[in-house]
């Protein structure tokens, strides 16, 4: 619920457009990744209670910041329908989209949930390692997704990461019981997932022909399929077999989600193009490069 209405309600009240508002979005995401555990292993630390209840904290300090800064907004006359979003689905750009993001958040998941394991380190190590993988995504949200979308494309630059995110994935599958080695993929790979957050979203609002907030809506739930599912059978793979197993099956669902995404290709570029062009009208000199 959180992920949907925040991401509607950031590309929707943004005043700079929606590709900076995601781009701030999922920074604001990495910075929050990489505090928390340092802050997690601080508060338990003192007591295995303290990280709940500074999370319970840190619910209503965001609550007040939202009755307080967030402008309203307004009623729309058209009311949208619960099964907007999964109508949306049928929108090929969309379900394309959709599908690779929950490939993606598959290995994604596989890592965040299970890469703690083998590193065998404490709370406060723990999250050091977790705050440079999230500082990480934080600067690549913001510094690296951007210039390389203008260089190369939006496309293009997905197929980099998504290679790059299944060779962290094999790294840590082939030197599991090598804690450095797992410590060392798992930061590294917050560079691939800065830029590949960035990019996948602003890749669904360009293509989806629906409203922002049902697409929003839409992408959000089929992408968290892969992130619900993913550690669950890890868990059960990891058991029948061995710890470096799941982390193999993650790599290759992002070596999978570069095959899926290969059938919007053309989908996404055409809406760069199409992007450019309106930014040329409007301001007279042309936004990102197409893909």
């Amino acid at each position: 619920m959180f992920i949907a209405t925040s991401l509607a309600a950031i590309v929707t009240s943004a005043s700079g457009g929606f590709a900076d508002a995601i781009i701030l979005y999922e920074a604001a995401l990495g910075l929050g990744i990489a505090v928390g555990p340092l802050l997690g292993g601080e508060l338990g630390s003192i007591s295995w209670r303290g990280p709940f209840f500074g999370v319970a904290a840190l619910m209503f300090v965001a609550l007040v910041a939202t009755v307080a800064l967030v402008p309203p907004t307004p009623r729309t006359s058209e009311r949208t329908a619960l099964s907007a979003p999964l109508r949306a689905l049928r929108h090929r750009g969309l379900l394309v989209m959709g599908l690779m993001a929950l490939l993606y958040n598959w290995g994604f998941f596989t890592m965040l949930g299970y890469a703690p394991y083998p590193m065998e380190v404490g709370a406060h190590e723990l999250g050091l390692v977790f705050a440079g993988w999230g500082l990480l995504v934080a600067a690549c949200s913001v510094f690296v997704a951007p210039r390389l979308q203008a260089r190369f494309g939006t496309a293009p630059v997905l197929y980099v990461n998504l290679v790059g995110l299944a060779a962290c994935m094999a790294v840590i599958a082939a030197f599991v019981h090598v804690p450095a080695a797992v410590m060392v993929a798992v930061v590294v790979s917050g560079a691939f997932i800065g830029t590949n957050n960035t990019l996948t979203t602003q890749a669904v609002m360009l293509v989806s022909p629906v409203p922002r907030p049902v697409a929003s809506s839409a992408y959000g739930f089929v992408r968290f399929i892969g992130g619900g599912l993913a550690p669950y059978v890890a868990g059960r793979v990891a058991e029948a077999s061995n710890l470096s197993v799941p982390f193999w099956i993650g790599g290759a669902t992002f070596l999978a989600a570069i095959g899926v995404l290969a059938l919007g290709h053309r989908m996404i570029g055409d809406a760069e193009r199409g992007l450019s062009t309106e930014a040329t009208l409007e301001h007279g000199a042309p936004a990102a490069a197409p893909a």
